[in-house]
């Protein structure tokens, strides 16, 4: 027996997407994760101006039995169990009991009461986490991506803010990385098991069966085979079998009731364009159309292999132009500079970040990120010793202090120095549980440069740049400590600490002059909002094991004692080369 309580945990903005559309007189539009639910902001005001989907969306469909997409999940669950008379089908669960990961969860619907004064339960649909948000250039449309039923959901971002839901596809694998081409017109969803598809942005579902567009059920087909399968036929018979053991065996082939397996088909249009023998992590698109003689669209990936793979784009994805070999652990993270798309940066488990030439496959620079990080933990232990009062495992502590800080880049992002006159870049970098910003930079003369680092009160997740405030708007984590993915603070303490924080930083300064603490009327809006939700349920035991899941995940990644060694990567490399050859 579990036992459970009701914590009111603040849910993280595991996702953030900054919408600059054209013609907008209010600075654009933010769109932000919180577990299942899509918040979208004014950038300007900090307005709440829509959430997907709704409290009353899924108290009605959960009163009816029903997802918040066509019921994809439960509604043909439960036309199947209709018609099977003998027993009916078991509702699939996406997440295992106990975890607060945003499925399968309870919730307490604003206003509601009961008898004894607490807020009225509903039971929230099968509806999982937002892992990704992608965007197009103008910001008319919105990609979204929900892990654990595989869904690849496009949403137009109309005029006041609210997600208009267009699409929702069914991938064969978990998706781990979403990107846009160049023109916006084509979606590449890459998945863990290396495969990358190309799909249309504005995509439609069809019924297999007839080839007919279907828009209602499309859904349905995909997540749950609606279409009839056939009972199971024996391809022998007892003209065709003589011996006993065989006719014992037809026999009970002839007795059995499951139905025909049959290999589902995805019914929408895609395409299949490369794959990678080891784990995928990353991939990025871009159009070289300067510096070049033959203008041209590449695909370039990475994998857990510490490969960099350039392969050329659609319709030639099959085609890899090179490799960028210089990584010793797996690679996360890809980046283009805006103004120099010759120039790729990547980074992953290694103590470095690297600057490549990525066409012909050269390392410009190799960027010390080891140094930055322990200066910063020497700064942050020295600061929050003298506020330790107590500790729960004193040798655990003593260990974990003494430690080597493990580094794993979780995101890497660019833009241009707005100042007149100033041909530089400005890049930040995020590592996975280090509660910090790290500032570098891009000089005219190819050579990055190390500028400085803002501190953080807790774990950075996600960021993004506000192109009409000129500052950073990023989200926190409440609930593991700083440093530390495992460690869960106390529930008093998370309720003090901020989800989301904005930083003006001053590029003119040499070095960047960061003003800290500012607290916007955006901050604010996107706090109350994620306050405001609902109790989620969770295990005592596990309080914090889903969440870690959902926020944490690239030190999973590091390959660990007996693995592949460092002919791994070589072998695997050749194997890969000839796969795609």
């Amino acid at each position: 027996m579990f036992l459970v309580t009701f914590l009111t945990m603040p849910h993280p903005y595991q996702c953030l997407l900054y919408c600059a559309q054209p013609g907008r007189t209010d600075g654009g539009v933010l769109v932000a994760a919180s577990g299942p639910y899509i918040h979208t902001f004014s950038a300007e005001d900090g307005t709440n101006l829509y959430t997907w989907p709704s409290d009353e969306v899924l108290k009605s469909c959960n009163e009816k039995g029903e997802d918040t997409d066509h019921g994809s999940e439960t509604k043909e669950e439960v036309r199947s169990g209709r018609e099977d008379h003998k027993r009916p089908r078991k509702r699939r669960r996406l997440s295992p009991p106990g975890e607060d990961s945003g499925s399968s969860a309870e919730i307490v619907v604003d206003g509601g009461s009961n008898a004894n004064g607490q807020g009225a339960k509903v039971k929230q649909a099968s509806h999982p986490p937002v892992t990704k948000l992608v965007g197009t250039s103008t910001g008319q449309y919105v990609v979204a991506v929900t892990g654990e039923d595989k869904c690849l959901r496009v949403f137009e971002l109309l005029e006041n803010g609210s997600l208009k839901p267009l699409s929702v596809r069914v991938m064969p694998k978990r998706p781990c990385a979403v990107v846009l081409t160049p023109d916006d017109s084509t979606t590449l969803c890459a998945d863990k098991f290396g495969d990358i598809y190309s799909l249309p942005l504005l995509g439609q579902t069809y019924d297999t069966t007839t080839g007919s567009v279907d828009a209602e059920t499309s859904t349905d087909n995909v997540a749950n085979g609606a279409s009839q399968q056939e009972p199971f036929v024996p391809a022998a018979t007892s003209l065709t079998v003589h011996t006993k053991g065989n006719r014992e065996a037809l026999h009970q082939q002839q007795k059995t009731t499951n139905p025909k397996a049959e290999k589902k088909s995805l019914n929408f249009e895609h395409q299949l364009l490369l794959g990678h023998v080891s784990l995928l992590t990353d991939v990025v698109c871009v159009h070289i159309d300067r510096y070049y003689k033959n203008p041209r669209t590449y695909i370039i990936s990475s994998d857990r292999d510490e490969h960099i793979r350039v392969s050329r784009g659609i319709p030639q994805a099959h085609m890899i132009e090179g490799y960028c070999l210089g990584h010793t652990e797996f690679v996360s993270k890809l980046c283009f500079m805006p103004d120099h798309s010759l120039f790729l940066l990547s980074g992953g488990g290694d103590d470095y970040l690297l600057l490549w030439e990525w066409l012909h496959g050269k390392m410009l620079q190799k960027i010390d990120l080891r140094g930055p990080v322990e200066a910063f933990k020497e700064k942050y232990d020295l600061k929050t010793a003298s506020k330790k009062t107590f500790a729960m495992d004193e040798e655990a502590n003593a260990t974990e202090s003494g430690a080597k800080v493990s580094i794993a880049v979780s995101n890497i992002r660019t833009r241009d120095d707005p100042t007149p006159g100033t041909p530089r870049t400005e890049i930040i970098v995020t590592c996975e549980g280090i509660p910090a910003l790290f500032i570098f930079s891009l000089h005219s003369n190819a050579e990055v440069l190390f500028m400085g680092t803002i501190p953080l009160s807790g774990n950075i997740i996600d960021f993004v740049f506000l192109d009409n405030q000129g500052s950073i708007l990023y989200s926190l984590d409440p609930i593991h400590e700083p440093f530390s993915t495992t460690k869960v603070v106390e529930e008093r303490e998370q309720q003090m600490r901020p989800l989301v924080g904005e930083v003006l930083v001053e590029w003119r300064a040499d070095p960047p002059e960061m003003i800290e603490g500012r607290y916007g009327m955006l901050v604010g809006s996107m706090d109350r909002c994620v306050r405001r939700q609902a109790f989620v349920e969770v295990e005592a035991k596990g309080k914090g094991r889903s969440m870690r899941e959902l926020l944490y995940g690239l030190e999973g990644l590091r390959k660990r004692v007996g693995e592949e060694g460092e002919g791994g990567g070589e072998e695997k490399l050749f194997v890969d080369d000839c796969g795609e050859g």
